[in-house]
């Protein structure tokens, strides 16, 4: 009967502890964001962050400490040692985890500002320092992380070093265990250091057209032409064929083919098309429009013309305007555009003319 007394309010504690976190959470850290919202410095900023962060766990690390204490009190000597935690290196490792979340994002902003200062108009070397920033972030928490839980566990340190130095079997395990993972993270810094694709380069990857968005270490992210967002694990982008309109320059070749009956004059079609290109403001001037009579097909010739566009994007809504300005001059000069055209023949009128000719 004790003992399930004690058990109960165990779980209260616990409960409980888990019940208040989140509403620091969810209450708290509203009421902060909207605060912030009002105020223009970044100090309230890093105060909402650091709320929903290392006071949390602040809270639960709490709530378990005081459930350990209850249960060595009712209980004495039946855990071990390292398992009764003083507050003192809770406080340690809470201030070390507040320390290392406001230096993280200081830094953050620091660069993220001095990167766009660089980078301006420079692709390639903005995709690499993004990488440095994240990787300069994530050592700056796992330092934060190893320092706090060697506050709350002195022993911790000496511990990990013995297994980063002698757990080799056991590195290969979670190395095999988490080689998408690892894959990915890779592959990330391969595709940060190569750069075959850049933020802001307009790709064609897994049949889909979009601009590059972002590169993390784990998966890239490219907005279609239709606003939705691919999110695409790096190791799929460092193995797929990738089209990149704009890696070395950005003008695009663009074709508007029409297909014309042979009784048409080609050289009034051809005429027509270049004049229509030419007008076009979305037409670059320093390459004259190409037009070329590509094939001759069953029932129709094939006419196309290539003009020059400052990117991909912008040449194909210009060939679908030229399309449209085409089909309006064809038609006040008399010009047909060609369609496939079938004969059916029924079985009654095949009848009908063999008896035709019989008699």
């Amino acid at each position: 009967m004790d003992m399930s007394f004690d058990l109960l309010i165990l779980a209260v504690i616990l409960i409980s502890t888990v019940v208040t976190a989140v509403l620091v959470l969810l209450l708290i850290r509203r009421y902060l964001e909207r605060l912030s919202m009002r105020t223009e410095t970044k100090l309230d900023d890093y105060i909402v962050n650091i709320i929903s962060g290392p006071l949390s766990a602040f809270i639960v690390a709490s709530g378990v400490v005081l459930a350990l204490r209850y249960w060595d009190l009712r209980f004495p000597g039946t855990l071990p040692e390292w398992v009764v935690i003083n507050f003192d290196g809770l406080n340690s490792a809470l201030s070390i985890l507040i320390v290392t979340t406001v230096a993280a994002f200081i830094i953050s902003n620091i660069i993220a500002k001095r990167i766009r200062s660089i980078t301006d108009g420079r692709p390639e070397q903005e995709t690499a320092f993004r990488l440095m920033n994240r990787i300069l972030i994530v050592l700056i928490y796992a330092l934060g992380g190893m320092a706090a839980l060697s506050a709350l566990f002195p022993w911790v340190w000496g511990s990990l070093t013995t297994l980063l130095f002698g757990a080799g079997f056991l590195g290969i395990v979670l190395g095999l265990a988490a080689q998408r993972t690892i894959g990915n993270l890779l592959s990330g810094i391969n595709i940060n250091i190569t750069r075959p694709i850049r933020l802001g380069d307009a790709v064609v990857i897994k049949g889909e057209y979009g601009v590059v968005e972002d590169i993390t270490l784990r998966h890239t992210v490219i907005r279609t032409w239709d606003n939705r967002q691919m999110i695409i694990p790096n190791a799929v982008v460092d193995d797929e064929v990738i089209i990149n309109y704009t890696l070395k320059d950005e003008k695009k070749l663009f074709p508007v083919v029409v297909n014309v009956p042979y009784d048409t004059d080609v050289e009034q079609a051809k005429d027509i098309m270049v004049d229509v290109c030419k007008k076009h403001p979305n037409v670059l001037p320093e390459l004259e429009p190409i037009f070329q009579v590509l094939s001759f097909n069953e029932g129709a010739i094939t006419l196309r013309m290539l003009f020059l566009a400052k990117n991909q994007p912008t040449a194909f809504g210009t060939a679908c305007d030229l399309r449209y300005v085409i089909k309006k001059e064809f038609d006040e000069a008399g010009i047909r555009i060609s369609c496939p055209t079938r004969y059916i023949v029924r079985p009654e009128e095949v009848r009908d003319i063999s008896s035709s000719s019989d008699s």
